[in-house]
């Protein structure tokens, strides 16, 4: 499934950021650049994504899993984590190595943009640096990405805390996500003024299902369909001989 998905991922997501870069009346998302962010900032989530699911649904397996019938109190008998922090370490370093790819592409385009100061740079700067400013700055790079990066930089790393950063981290790729669609279609083409956006909640119609809330909790809840889908073909543990009688 993952040599099947990697190379599916990157068609994906480097063709959504072709789509963007190659819009040339939008000033925002015409940079190319923009494919090489999308795929770096998908290898940040889904690597944050991996160690999000893995701690899940091993603490889960640890909450559901009876203790053995023999020795009863014995701490043996109890069920015992099987969060493998190593595994959890490594990840994090590959993490950790790929958000700085990430973030320093976004920042080189953000200064590309700054740099070249084109006609359409002062409308792009109300937006960046005052309109969408706490999402990008606030919930993007601070929350999504300078906290969960200290937090995995901090040595001794815990499942806790791998935890948060992991949750944090797909918050801000969220976020990143957000403010390219949102906030390059926050402001009219001919740059004579702003649009707003509100996010449908109750959906009334196809349309406001698929560009609404709705639309967002099925999209976010299909791959974790996927994955239990795929875990009754192909189980994620082996079986467990039973114990003998004695």
């Amino acid at each position: 499934l993952a040599g099947v998905g990697i190379p599916v991922a990157c068609f994906l997501h480097g063709y959504a950021g072709f789509i963007f870069g190659s819009v040339k009346a939008n000033a925002l998302w015409m940079t190319p650049l923009m494919p090489v962010i999308f795929i770096m900032s998908a290898i940040v989530s889904g690597i944050a994504l991996c160690i999000f699911t893995y701690i899940v649904i091993m603490e889960i397996r640890v909450i559901f899993r009876k203790p053995s019938p023999w020795g009863q109190g014995t701490p043996s008998a109890m069920p015992q984590r099987e969060t493998d922090i190593q595994i959890i370490r490594i990840m994090a370093k590959y993490l950790l190595f790929f958000m700085i790819l990430a973030v320093t592409l976004e920042l080189l385009d953000l200064a590309f943009h700054s740099y070249t100061a084109k006609k359409p740079w002062e409308i792009l700067r109300t937006i960046i640096f005052d309109r969408f400013a706490f999402n990008i700055f606030g919930l993007q790079y601070g929350l999504g990405t300078a906290l969960p990066f200290v937090l995995l930089l901090l040595p001794r790393l815990s499942v806790g805390r791998a935890f948060v950063a992991s949750t944090l981290i797909l918050i801000g790729v969220f976020m990143m996500r957000w403010n390219v669609v949102i906030g390059g279609q926050a402001f009219s083409l001919t740059f004579a003024g702003y649009m707003n956006y509100t996010l449908p909640i109750i959906p009334h119609d196809l349309d406001t299902f698929k560009e609404g809330f709705a639309g967002f909790l099925l999209l976010l809840l299909l791959p974790f369909a996927l994955l239990w889908l795929f875990s009754r073909v192909l189980p994620l543990f082996p079986k467990r001989p039973p114990l003998p009688h004695s």
